[in-house]
């Protein structure tokens, strides 16, 4: 975290959700950008498996299962479980913001959002990312878009993430995903238009927190 940043988090609260597809589109050599952010990736390790309705001939398929919630209409707040030099050298920080009563911060965060006509649906995501291999089925998880929101490719588990999301135009509705199989290999490019933010404001946080400089 930059110092600018800090200081508008613990003086005013400022707390600014960005977009799933803004980190999608992230390009800093796979520290904050994910290209399947936002979306439950499937590849088993012998292949998607399909059978011939004919013959009953299973084939299997060069692709990619991916299940894409609706990226632009749901928003998180990243942080990590850990302080550390290491982190902070990833991910170019000088400063660290320790929360010591995130309790108290999900409640003003819910108090914000309860100002905001914008959001409908006032229901919070949070907790643990959820960190996963390719290869492992996605069970029930590729039709739940809060589930998608909180969880990233196993390669990313080194950041120790936790996250805070809430949803617009009802993007956490069951199902509420695009579902496609992806030729494998393919790569996804980056998108030109600018990516939606909410910027919500919750006062003082001073009591809440100890800033830490590296």
């Amino acid at each position: 975290m930059s110092a600018e940043y800090a200081e508008a988090f613990v003086r005013r609260g400022e707390m600014l959700f960005r977009a799933l597809s803004y980190f999608r589109d992230y390009e800093d050599e796979g520290v904050r950008g994910d290209e399947f952010e936002g979306t439950r990736l499937h590849l088993p390790v012998d292949g998607l498996k399909t059978t011939k309705v004919a013959t009953g001939e299973v084939v299997s398929l060069p692709y990619t299962f991916e299940s894409t919630a609706r990226e632009d209409d749901i928003f998180v707040y990243c942080l990590s479980t850990t302080r550390s030099e290491f982190l902070a050298e990833k991910f170019n920080a000088k400063i660290c913001v320790e929360i010591h009563d995130p309790v108290r911060l999900l409640a003003l965060i819910r108090n914000a959002l309860a100002r905001r006509p914008s959001v409908k649906n006032k229901h919070l995501e949070y907790g643990l990312v959820k960190y996963y291999a390719p290869h492992e089925p996605p069970i029930v998880d590729w039709a739940l878009p809060e589930r998608i929101a909180l969880s990233k490719p196993s390669i990313f588990s080194w950041q120790g993430e936790y996250r805070i999301a809430f949803a617009v135009n009802g993007a956490f509705n069951v199902e509420n995903v695009q579902v496609q199989l992806v030729p494998l290999g393919e790569r996804r490019r980056p998108r030109s238009t600018n990516h939606p933010e909410r910027l919500l404001k919750l006062g003082n946080m001073s009591k809440l927190c100890t800033v830490y400089q590296f």
